[in-house]
């Protein structure tokens, strides 16, 4: 498999404090790659600066080849890059199907968020928007809340939404911030369908930053660990669950398989 995402010795600073040090790892095109590590460890910085939320103090980030490095996160959007949110910003007192439509604004033909965010791909006429929103409710299974206010859902189908509401723009790749927080087993259950299904069937690659270490190890292929800010580990998870280092930072933890 080709690399889609590469990150190159990637590093954050804040004054004196280093947040991430020197980390590089690949993610493959029609992978589910898992960054985790119990608190603290900088995942949630190293997240940030691949997003472009955070500018790196060095290193260098490619996705699809091209060198996205401090770019402002718009813009990498529009390259095909999208970021899913630990918290999900919704209209809460619109219809789910009215949330995703307007997550679709970027695609609209000669849209001013297409023209701001020069987007020149997967664009959509104004008569497409109902069957693109109906065809992200189906992917994500929010048939029966579809004309529920965002505002009224239960959290694991608020946190759902999220997801959904990331699809309308066609990303080649998710970057997913701990999707599994607050969700309870059968929840997370569900959570572990909805990847898989988004990559098997929808040709997706996935990004998982994650601190439910159990979720990690069910669902992605490559995982990276970090602890103090350094990847200790890179593996699969049969790889992982063996490796010293990963069992004395974080799988050696009695609530391991629930943080």
């Amino acid at each position: 498999m080709t690399a889609l995402l590469e990150v190159r010795n990637l590093a954050k600073h804040f004054g004196g404090l280093a947040a991430v040090k020197d980390l590089s790892f690949t993610v493959k095109k029609g992978q589910i790659a898992g960054l985790t590590g119990p608190n603290g460890a900088g995942k949630t910085t190293a997240f940030n600066t691949i997003s472009g939320a955070l500018a790196p103090t060095r290193g260098s980030v490619v996705f699809a080849g091209q060198d996205i490095t401090g770019r402002a996160p718009s813009r990498i959007v529009s390259c095909g890059l999208v970021r899913t949110f630990q918290q999900t910003t919704t209209y809460a007192d619109e219809s789910v199907e009215r949330n995703i439509a307007n997550a679709m604004l970027s695609r609209l033909e000669n849209s001013a968020p297409q023209r701001l965010m020069r987007r020149a791909t997967h664009l959509l006429p104004a008569a497409g928007v109902a069957a693109e929103v109906d065809r992200v409710i189906q992917i994500v299974g929010m048939q029966n809340w579809r004309h529920a206010r965002a505002g009224t859902l239960a959290y694991g189908l608020q946190k759902k939404l999220g997801i959904a509401m990331a699809l309308p723009t066609e990303p080649p790749m998710l970057l997913m911030d701990e999707p599994a927080v607050g969700l309870n087993h059968e929840e997370c259950n569900d959570l572990t369908r909805l990847l898989r299904r988004l990559r098997d069937e929808h040709g997706m690659t996935i990004l998982l930053v994650e601190h439910h270490m159990a979720i990690v190890m069910e669902v992605c292929e490559r995982i990276v660990v970090l602890v103090h800010g350094e990847k200790i580990a890179e593996g699969t998870p049969e790889e992982l669950r063996v490796n010293p280092a990963v069992v004395e930072a974080y799988l050696g933890a009695p609530d391991y398989a629930h943080a």
